[in-house]
């Protein structure tokens, strides 16, 4: 695969984050993965969360294979160290209106799905998100003007819930 990470547009803010039922469906979001490098920075826990999409083939999931393995040559899924320098090095990437100013967001997409990595490169909540999109949907239906990261979205992880 020859897609690179690129930082994401400011007005797709929206994308890196889970939304209601209704909305999901209209964007043709098919799931997001979440993950984490555990107490160390150095391990790896990642969980899958369908949405139930039609979208969501096996087709869809060997791309998916792909693409996580793409997002990972890039060092940016190697250690909370390696995503906090990948992080440093596109400041432009930083996600406006998030619940940190140290969370950050990528896009790739392939010929039929875009992919939204949003990272967060430090200890206490989980480290990564990959949001993944039919493509000819988010084309179709842009977000509506004001859509932004919200803020309300995000929980940390209670003490003693790190891995």
């Amino acid at each position: 695969m020859d897609e690179k990470l690129q930082a994401a547009a400011p007005e797709d803010g929206a994308y890196f984050y889970s939304a209601s039922a209704k909305e999901e469906i209209s964007r043709a979001c098919i799931g997001h993965l979440r993950g984490d490098f555990g107490r160390s920075g150095e391990e790896f826990w990642v969980n899958w969360f369908t949405r139930s999409s039609p979208y969501e083939t096996s087709a869809f999931k060997d791309e998916l294979g792909k693409v996580f393995q793409a997002m990972g040559e890039q060092e940016v899924l190697k250690s909370r160290r390696h995503m906090l320098r990948f992080c440093s090095q596109h400041p432009e990437a930083r996600i406006g209106g998030a619940w940190s100013t140290d969370v950050y967001g990528f896009s790739m997409q392939t010929k039929e799905h875009r992919y939204y990595l949003r990272c967060f490169p430090f200890a206490g909540d989980y480290n990564f998100y990959v949001y993944c999109y039919r493509k000819e949907h988010l084309l179709e239906k842009p977000l509506a003007k004001g859509s932004e990261a919200p803020a309300a979205s995000h929980k940390k992880l209670p003490r003693g819930a790190e891995r």
